[in-house]
């Protein structure tokens, strides 16, 4: 009986530890200690024993509490999630913006590309593998005698679509007076053509043009006849008020007088018969300077192509007749101009 005492003894202090171990609480910072035995006196050392095997499955550790998020640590969070989505928001769009930039001026540089071939009858194509030259870009023209605004001179017959397919201007002080008076190219550009053509036309000169209308670059070609000399070559850049030649009369067929054309189809040439006497392939000359006296400045020079007068190749200059010993003199409309302009002096 008194060893029964004892062992039920041992059990009641194994409990005693075990709502001890209970109340143990360990700091956040240290690591977890089991907590000790408690030591028991006057008890057999078999219960000892027994109750000290016991205790270990019965401590247990207070492990740390997960941390509270307080509302003010929310506020703050959600307002830097907010800050985070608008720099992202406002990067994509600066990227977007760059893109579309981009687009817009790769877009334009191949407007501009494509502007240097535009509509065949207003500009030759230009063939790399062809002859060609760089001229200015026009910044105006001007009128071809009395330069600028043709001082001292009148259209004495004008232009007439699928007939007179230009200007022929004299000198207001009436017959060959005019003759030898310098003639003017009308813009920049470059000689594609000075010869004599024998034939009714006497030392002919034409020069290509380049100018910028409406953001495209158009070209066109200014011809001079009937001139007395060429004080130009083929090939040769020419600015614009730039002395070319001089009044003729197309070797005495005519009395002194320019014969001026202005062309919007660079294939004509000296081969007129070949196109249309229309609007189609020619400018009325004196609307045409008088809706560009004034152009936008362009820098840089623009490639022509030379040798657009294909049809001219079957033409053999030296067996044209010359028809130098002609009485033809003058026009009737001629005449009727000059009265006009004298009168207009007066």
């Amino acid at each position: 009986m008194g060893r029964g005492f004892v062992v039920g003894a041992g059990f009641s202090f194994a409990l005693l530890a075990h709502s001890f171990a209970q109340q143990v609480e360990l700091a956040r910072e240290s690591p977890p200690q089991p907590v000790a035995a408690p030591a028991f006196s006057g008890v057999d050392e078999e219960v000892k024993e027994r109750a000290s095997e016991a205790l270990p499955s019965l401590v247990h550790y207070n492990r740390p509490a997960a941390p509270k998020i307080t509302a003010e640590q929310m506020r703050k969070a959600g307002a830097l999630a907010r800050q985070k989505i608008e720099n992202e928001t406002r990067l994509q769009a600066a990227r977007a913006a760059e893109a579309a930039r981009r687009f817009v001026a790769a877009s334009q540089a191949t407007q501009a590309r494509q502007s240097r071939i535009s509509e065949p009858s207003l500009s030759q194509a230009i063939n790399l593998r062809t002859e060609t030259a760089f001229t200015k870009l026009a910044n105006g023209f001007d009128f071809p005698i009395g330069k600028p605004d043709a001082q001292g001179y009148y259209k004495a017959r004008g232009f007439h679509s699928h007939g007179h397919l230009g200007e022929d201007w004299d000198g207001i002080r009436g017959g060959d007076t005019d003759f030898g008076d310098p003639i003017y190219s009308i813009g920049e550009g470059v000689v594609v053509f000075a010869r004599d053509c024998h034939m009714g036309w006497g030392n002919v000169v034409i020069i290509r043009h380049a100018f910028r209308e409406n953001g495209m670059i158009k070209s066109i070609d200014s011809l001079y006849g009937h001139l007395n000399t060429i004080l130009v070559q083929r090939g040769r850049p020419v600015s614009r008020g730039e002395k070319i030649g001089t009044m003729g009369t197309a070797h005495g067929i005519y009395d002194a007088h320019l014969h001026f054309e202005i062309r919007k189809n660079l294939e004509i040439g000296m081969s007129r018969a070949a196109f249309a006497r229309d609007l189609s392939n020619y400018y009325d000359p004196t609307k045409f300077i008088s809706a560009h006296r004034q152009l936008s400045p362009a820098r840089g020079s623009y490639r022509i192509a030379m040798n657009t007068f294909t049809r001219d190749a079957s033409i053999r200059w030296t067996e044209r007749r010359n028809y130098s010993h002609s009485t033809s003199r003058g026009t009737s409309e001629s005449a009727a101009a000059l009265k006009r302009a004298v009168a207009s002096q007066h």
